[in-house]
């Protein structure tokens, strides 16, 4: 497998998670502080106290929704790669260099990836999805992405994908499909009938996309445009697999 990525913007989000999470921090200190310090001014020590909690609080948020998706072996773009190690050459994968994050160019077309990090446990059933996970309002609280509605959000991206081609090949129609990858080691799926494929490893996708999910190849001419058209000119890197 090859991978086009935008590796300046996944450095910059990293950067910001990183050090949203350290300032967010201090201000919690500094709130601390605030509390304990009799100043002559009550108002003083009330507003500074609420500023560096605010900030505390805010900074914290935007650490973990960063950090969550861009640090540490869970990153997002990392768990990807390693869900979709050992696909041969035919196979490119794009991550943050189009309009949705994640993006795998294969024989039949296109497929959106929407990956979810979230851990405990995940049921569909009757049209509805629910996540129940321990100390889930503290975890959101600090920045964990809430599951949302994910066959929705598929949607979503295969629909500005879609958009996005037509605007690069208007008379190429190039197959756009979507699957939910959740990569947290300790997630637990009970899906009855989900409207999308859905994947608790890389291992499952893995054999879904040499399995049930080959469709009718692309002719060679059209996927080879259809790649020109996404690498806009960019460079690819080998998976080291």
């Amino acid at each position: 497998m090859r991978i086009s990525a935008n590796e300046k913007g996944i450095e910059r989000r990293q950067k910001i998670g990183k050090t949203s999470t350290l300032l967010g921090f201090l201000f919690l200190i500094a709130a601390v502080v605030f509390s304990f310090m009799r100043l002559s001014s009550a108002l003083l020590m009330q507003a500074g106290f609420l500023a560096a909690m605010v900030l505390g609080v805010a900074l914290s948020f935007i650490g973990g929704y960063y950090g969550e998706r861009f640090v540490g072996p869970q990153a997002h773009h990392v768990k990807v790669r390693e869900a979709l190690k050992r696909l041969d050459h035919q196979y490119v994968l794009f991550q943050y260099a189009l309009p949705v994050p994640h993006v795998l160019l294969g024989p039949e077309g296109l497929t959106v990836i929407v990956v979810k990090s979230q851990p405990g446990t995940v049921t569909y059933a009757d049209g509805k999805w629910q996540h129940r996970q321990r100390l889930k309002f503290m975890r959101q609280l600090a920045g964990q992405e809430s599951l949302g509605v994910p066959d929705e959000e598929v949607q979503l991206q295969v629909q500005k994908l879609k958009r996005f081609l037509a605007g690069r090949l208007p008379e190429v129609d190039v197959p756009v499909r979507g699957v939910v990858l959740f990569v947290h080691p300790e997630i637990q799926l009970s899906l009855d009938n989900p409207p999308l494929p859905v994947f608790p490893s890389g291992r499952e996708l893995r054999a879904w996309l040499r399995g049930p999910g080959v469709g009718k190849p692309l002719p060679a001419g059209v996927k080879r445009q259809v790649e020109e058209a996404l690498l806009g000119g960019s460079t690819t890197t080998e998976d080291g697999e």
